[in-house]
């Protein structure tokens, strides 16, 4: 019997794709053709929510709702846009929680300072790498709130 967890889905062939969805719609639909793995695009729900581009508009609590109410629909893994983690290490950790109860399998911090901008646009400012190491190391102590063998960190990284 296979492993269902995002982690061992990585470990076999073929290559993930994961569809950006940025709704229960959007992720019912892909669910529905066959994708075993959703990315929740914090660049669409900027873009859907507010009618902005992703430059740091969608707060916590708007992903956090939206990620919920699309597991509400769907059951397959859900890798989502966390953006810089809404903060220092100490927001991280909140962040981790709050989306790890709304559903999601998986999180993509940034190593942008505020305010971001989303990673194909230009004039980007980054934090310090150890800030960051800092943000991916209290991910890793979160293990006493969440299931780290379920749940994974991904880092999209935009320093050059």
């Amino acid at each position: 019997m296979t492993e269902n967890t995002l982690r061992a889905r990585l470990a076999r062939p073929p290559i993930l794709i994961a569809p950006g969805v940025y709704d229960p719609l959007t992720a019912l639909i892909a669910e529905q053709a066959g994708f075993d793995t959703l990315y929740v695009s914090g660049a669409a729900i900027a873009y859907t929510r507010l009618g902005r581009p992703d430059i740091g508009l969608v707060s916590l609590s708007e992903v956090v709702d939206t990620v919920a109410l699309i597991r509400d629909r769907v059951s397959v893994h859900l890798v989502v846009d966390a953006d810089t983690g809404y903060g220092n290490a100490l927001n991280v950790e909140r962040t981790v929680r709050l989306l790890e109860r709304a559903g999601a399998t998986a999180i993509q911090l940034e190593d942008q300072d505020f305010p971001k901008r989303c990673g194909h646009l230009d004039d980007k400012a980054l934090i310090p790498a150890p800030e960051m190491v800092g943000k991916i190391k209290i991910v890793d102590q979160q293990s006493f709130v969440i299931d780290l063998r379920l749940f994974d960190l991904t880092a999209r990284m935009d320093v050059q």
